[in-house]
């Protein structure tokens, strides 16, 4: 267990929505600790000795990954896009074109990736953006879907790269969808927006929060075990964070 001046290096984030202290560890910011908005900094020092092996260990496997993408991008690049919210699955192919940069769109029953194909740097940030501009078109379409057959409303939609979280809801009502939920099964997809359409309604985690929850999601506990490791479907190419 470390001492105070051994604690590893981390980024210290509040959140009036957290009712615990959470870690997560990710490629992009490392440690990030999110503490509930009245917890003590001591808080967060207590949380990274208690999970130190975990963050010890999951640290070491993002420092390993990352050498990894930098020797050997190439083998990050998929062969097959599994978009398991809308149960397709896109072939990848790749296509040598004199344009400067990569670029990523549907033809016919694939997803091709045009330009200097042999970066794959360049590839990967292709069908990085082909991510962002799908979620941003059918994700919010299934909100809407959904709002309309509670009958709850919502501000506005928004569709964002979150790190540390599925969805969120603000106080005006904005629901932000992670991009990446398009890999998740329908399922867990309409749990997390049923979820933050609760939150519209009741916005803290309150008995009578998860017993409106209930009422739009009735395998609303099996739902929540299933997101603990829902993390594990977001494929390496898309990024993903890991939590204990």
């Amino acid at each position: 267990m470390p001492l105070g001046s051994d604690l590893p290096a981390y980024t210290l984030r509040r959140s009036s929505r957290a009712r615990r202290v959470r870690l997560r560890v990710s490629a992009a910011e490392g440690l990030v600790v999110v503490l509930p908005a009245r917890a003590r900094k001591a808080d967060a020092e207590t949380a990274i000795r208690a999970h130190f092996r975990w963050i010890e260990r999951n640290m070491a496997a993002v420092a390993l990954r990352r050498a990894e993408l930098a020797a050997h991008p190439s083998e990050l690049l998929p062969e097959v896009v599994d978009l398991a919210a809308f149960s397709e699955r896109w072939p990848v192919t790749m296509r040598p074109a004199p344009q400067k940069r990569a670029r990523a769109r549907v033809e016919g029953a694939s997803i091709v990736v045009s330009g200097d194909v042999s970066d794959p740097v360049a590839c990967l940030t292709a069908l990085r953006r082909w991510r962002d501009e799908l979620a941003k078109a059918r994700l919010p379409l299934l909100l809407e879907e959904l709002s309309s057959a509670v009958g709850i409303s919502y501000g506005r939609a928004s569709v964002r790269g979150q790190r540390t979280r599925w969805a969120s809801c603000s106080s005006t009502g904005t629901i932000s969808l992670n991009r990446n939920l398009v890999f998740l099964p329908r399922d867990l997809v309409e749990y997390v927006i049923l979820h933050e359409l609760a939150h519209t309604i009741e916005p803290n985690h309150s008995p009578r929060f998860w017993a409106l929850l209930s009422s739009l999601c009735p395998q609303v506990g099996s739902a929540r075990a299933r997101m603990r490791e829902a993390g594990s479907r977001v494929p390496p190419w898309a990024e993903k964070t890991s939590s204990p």
